[in-house]
């Protein structure tokens, strides 16, 4: 061996460490961007996940709410059809308003409301079971009151009763006096139906 191998030994030496070194930081580069890759991969897979869930829910709103607009369209036309008979009906309401209120129903409304007011004062809880119980002979006896005889006699006895000349607070006839009215064949018409009257309100064990 030379003096010359002697001195190129170690140079050779080195050079190769120093390619070794640099194998081990290229690999060492390698690897880091082999990892950073790999995390830039799972952090887009993640992003991508995300993403595609976010889609599914947006896409099952636009389908609820396509549902609900569908369902809202009837009662919009509903609504615009409103709109447009609102005005003429609201005339045509009060139009007829303002005809009750000259035919005067309402002012029969207003007096009836009145008239239930003072009925309501007047009777309590008690008088209306009352009423409730005898409703059915109320009704009997209204009916038979609309009977035409005996509306007719009704009609007569107020006539009568109207066109009166002796005052109520007069001296009462003598008993002469009533004899001598007894002549007179409508008295004696009107006496016969009074006791029969009578007879009849006798009668009834009730």
């Amino acid at each position: 061996m030379t003096a010359l191998d002697t001195h190129a030994t170690p140079t050779t030496d080195a050079a190769g460490g120093t390619d070794a070194a640099r194998d081990t930081d290229a690999a060492r580069d390698t690897d880091a961007a082999r990892d950073t890759d790999a995390a830039r991969d799972t952090d887009a897979a993640r992003d991508t996940d995300r993403l595609d869930r976010i889609e599914a829910r947006l896409d099952l709103l636009l389908d609820h709410a396509e549902r609900r607009d569908a369902e809202l369209e009837p009662l919009r036309d509903l609504a615009a059809e409103i709109g447009v008979l609102s005005g003429p009906a609201m005339d045509a309401v009060t139009g007829r308003i303002h005809d009750w209120d000259e035919r005067g129903y309402l002012g029969f409304a207003r007096s009836g409301g009145r008239v239930v007011e003072r009925i309501v004062a007047s009777f309590d809880e008690e008088d209306v079971e009352a009423l409730g119980d005898n409703v059915v002979l109320m009704l009997e006896t209204l009916r038979d009151l609309t009977q035409p005889e005996i509306l007719q006699l009704l009609r007569q006895t107020a006539g009568s009763v109207s066109h009166l000349d002796a005052p109520a607070g007069g001296p009462p006839p003598s008993t002469f006096a009533l004899l001598k009215e007894l002549r007179d064949p409508e008295v004696r018409r009107g006496l016969a139906r009074m006791l029969e009257l009578l007879r009849s309100v006798g009668s009834d064990p009730t």
